[in-house]
């Protein structure tokens, strides 16, 4: 091959790595958009259960990692006899451009009159998690947990934004995440050919793609094994509905309201 065409191949490959790390870095800016609030209705077969509500609160910047701060919410409706649950779980995630992870992660359990709080820090270079768990102020465990070399774990709450950005490359996924304080994993896999859905709330079809994977911890609504997630097929990536076997049977989320910065969800396009 003559000298001219290797140089042009060259600038050609390079403008072409260009375009797809701009796209990568694209996609994770839609869908980690701070400020973003998802709704979801819990049901059991006809009955609702409650909701739960994820927000992406805030992001700073240190040096060339962005951290993010999360949030969300588990309710049961008061109506539902057969299980009461009142929970916050926060995650203080960090992005590196290559992958995200969990630095902190919060999780309050409101119960009668008790609270307890569990925290999980997250010490990579020492290879441990500190976990320090206390019920109205009095501290019933401060334990290390020495976790794997060159593992960066996420929790229960930041896989969720993770299999989000991971939705735009087509390819399987097993994801060490640290939950209930012990090393757990959830695997998923995308089909990115679009399908389309009818959810309560809009007159219309939506556009998604399928995620498919296994949850090996128990999560929330005692979610457990295997989960259909539908997301919504554009760049914004919002789940807008799922299904999940549980400790209950099986359990379907379906997104009722949202907050996010110039998204609805996309009609099905034929």
């Amino acid at each position: 091959m003559p000298f001219q065409h290797i140089r042009i191949s060259f600038f050609v490959l390079l403008a072409l790595i260009y375009v797809i790390n701009l796209k990568e870095a694209y996609s994770q800016e839609k869908v980690l958009e701070v400020g973003e609030e998802l709704q979801y209705e819990v049901s059991f077969g006809f009955i609702k259960l409650g909701y739960v509500k994820f927000t992406l609160s805030n992001s700073r910047k240190e040096g060339k990692k962005l951290i993010y701060n999360s949030k969300t919410e588990i309710k049961t409706y008061p109506e539902v006899p057969f299980i009461k649950l009142n929970e916050i779980f926060e995650s203080e995630m960090e992005s590196d451009e290559k992958e995200l992870y969990s630095r902190n992660f919060y999780e309050t359990n409101f119960k009668d009159r008790s609270i307890t709080r569990t925290d999980y820090r997250f010490n990579y270079p020492k290879k441990l998690v500190k976990i320090i768990k206390e019920t109205d102020g009095n501290i019933e465990k401060n334990d290390r947990i020495f976790i794997k070399d060159n593992v960066l774990y996420k929790d229960e709450l930041s896989w969720h934004y993770g299999a989000r950005i991971n939705s735009f490359t087509n390819r399987n996924y097993n994801i060490p995440v640290f939950a209930n304080s012990e090393e757990s994993s959830v695997r998923y896999s995308f089909n990115v050919n679009k399908t389309v859905i009818k959810i309560e709330k809009y007159d219309y079809d939506i556009g998604v793609i399928k995620m498919e994977g296994t949850c090996d911890f128990t999560g929330f609504f005692g979610i457990k094994g295997e989960f259909l997630i539908l997301l919504s097929d554009d760049e914004y990536r919002v789940p807008v509905k799922g299904y999940f076997n549980s400790s209950l049977g099986n359990v379907v989320w379906e997104l009722i309201s949202y907050k996010k910065n110039k998204w609805a969800p996309p009609a099905f396009l034929k």
